[in-house]
C-alpha cells in the first residue's frame, strides 16, 4: 500500500507543470523575445510614421482646433443629445467662419499685390512722390539726418516689398489641389477628434506610465495653455488686424489687406504691436498730401485698434494662461519658417509643450518615486 501510494504520488507530482519564474517569462529582461518585440515595435512605429508623415501638420492642426472647439461641441451635445451631429455642426461652423474668409482674403491679397506691382511699373510717379526730399517736414530735420534719409532709395524698397508680397502670397495658393485635399483631411480629422476625444484621452491615460493624477494634470495644463495661446494671441491679433484693415481701406491706403495681414503678425511684437504697420501707412498719407486722411487714420489707429488689446483681450482671455509675449512672437516667426502659415498656431503650441515639459522636469518628474 505504501509503495503504491508512493508511486501514485510520484506520478502525480511528475505530471504537474512546474511554476514559472520571472526568468522564464518571454519578456524577461535580456531575453531574446524582449529584444525582438522592441525591434519589431520600433520598426512598426517607423513604418507608421512614414504613412502619416505627409499629414502630420494637418493632424496637429486638427488636434489643436479640436482642443479649442471642444467646449462648443460639448455644449451643442448637451442640447442636441447626439454626439455625431454636434461634431458635424461644429465642423460646418469652422468651415464657414474660418476657411471661407481665409480663402477669400488670400485671393484678394493676391489681386491687391498684382495691382500694386502693375501700378508701380505702369505709373512710377506715385512712388517717386514718396522720396524723402519731398516730405513736407524734410527741411526741418537736422542736416546729418537729411543726408542719411537721402541715401535711402524708398522707391526701390517699395517695389521690392510689393514684388515679395506678390510672390509669397501667391505661393500659398499655387498648389490648389494639394490645398483642397489637405483641407478635406483636416476637417475629417477634426470631426473624429471632436467625436472621439474622450476615448482618445482615456487611451492616452491608459498607455502613459505616469500616475493618473499626473497625466490628468499634464492634459489639463496643455489644453489650458493651447486655448490661452489661441484666444490670447491669435484671436486678439486677428481682430486688431481686421480693424486695422478696415481703417486702411476707409482712408485710402493701397493694398489694405496686405497691410492688415502684416498687422496681425505685428500685433505680437512686444511694446510696438500694430504701430509698426500703421505708422508707415500714416506717413505715406502725409507724404502724398492726404493730410486729413493721415490724421483720420492716426485717430483710428489709436482709438479703434489700440482699445482692442486693452478692452477685448481681458474679456476673451480672462484667467487663461498667457506666455511671455516675446517668446510667443519668436515661436510664431519660427513656426512660419518651419511649417508655413500654419506655424502661427503650431509654433506657440510647441513652445507651450516645451515649457510644460520643462516645468515637469523641474518639479522632479524623473524621480522614480513620483512616476
Amino acid at each position: 500500500m505504501f509503495g503504491i501510494v508512493i508511486r501514485k504520488q510520484c506520478y502525480t507530482v511528475s505530471t504537474m507543470p512546474a511554476k514559472k519564474t520571472s526568468l522564464d517569462h518571454p519578456f524577461a529582461h535580456g531575453s531574446v523575445a524582449r529584444w525582438f518585440f522592441l525591434i519589431l515595435s520600433l520598426g512598426v512605429i517607423a513604418l507608421f510614421w512614414r504613412v502619416i508623415e505627409p499629414f502630420a501638420i494637418v493632424l496637429a492642426t486638427a488636434g489643436i482646433a479640436a482642443i479649442i472647439l471642444s467646449p462648443l461641441e460639448r455644449k451643442l451635445r448637451s442640447w442636441i443629445g447626439h454626439p455625431k451631429l454636434s461634431s458635424l455642426i461644429v465642423v460646418i461652423i469652422m468651415f464657414a467662419a474660418v476657411v471661407l474668409p481665409l480663402v477669400t482674403a488670400g485671393l484678394l491679397m493676391v489681386q491687391q499685390a498684382v495691382d500694386i506691382v502693375r501700378g508701380t511699373v505702369a505709373n512710377p510717379d506715385w512712388v517717386d512722390a514718396l522720396q524723402v526730399e519731398r516730405w513736407p517736414f524734410f527741411d526741418l530735420l537736422p542736416g546729418v539726418l537729411q543726408e542719411q534719409l537721402l541715401a535711402i532709395d524708398l522707391g526701390a524698397g517699395l517695389r521690392s516689398v510689393a514684388e515679395w508680397a506678390f510672390q509669397n502670397v501667391g505661393a500659398l495658393f499655387a498648389s490648389s489641389a494639394d490645398f483642397v485635399f489637405k483641407t478635406f483631411i483636416f476637417f475629417v480629422c477634426l470631426y473624429y477628434f471632436l467625436f472621439e476625444r474622450e476615448k482618445m484621452t482615456a487611451e492616452f491615460l491608459r498607455l502613459s506610465p505616469l500616475t493618473d493624477k499626473m497625466d490628468t494634470s499634464i492634459v489639463h495644463r496643455m489644453v489650458t495653455t493651447v486655448r490661452g495661446i489661441v484666444l490670447g494671441s491669435l484671436i486678439v491679433a486677428t481682430v486688431q488686424g481686421i480693424i486695422a484693415g478696415v481703417g486702411l481701406t476707409i482712408f485710402g491706403v493701397p493694398g489694405a489687406l496686405i497691410w492688415a495681414a502684416a498687422a496681425i503678425i505685428a500685433a505680437q511684437v512686444p511694446m510696438l504691436g500694430t504701430a509698426v504697420v500703421m505708422t508707415p501707412a500714416i506717413i505715406y498719407l502725409f507724404v502724398i498730401g492726404d493730410t486729413s486722411q493721415a490724421i483720420g487714420l492716426a485717430i483710428w489707429s489709436m482709438v479703434a485698434v489700440g482699445l482692442v488689446d486693452n478692452v477685448l483681450s481681458p474679456i476673451i482671455v480672462g484667467g487663461r494662461t498667457r506666455m511671455n509675449a516675446l517668446m510667443v512672437l519668436l515661436s510664431m516667426l519660427g513656426g512660419i519658417q518651419a511649417f508655413g502659415p500654419i506655424g502661427l498656431v503650431l509654433g506657440p503650441t510647441i513652445l507651450a509643450s516645451f515649457l510644460i515639459v520643462l516645468e515637469l522636469y523641474k518639479s522632479g518628474i524623473l524621480d522614480h518615486q513620483r512616476v
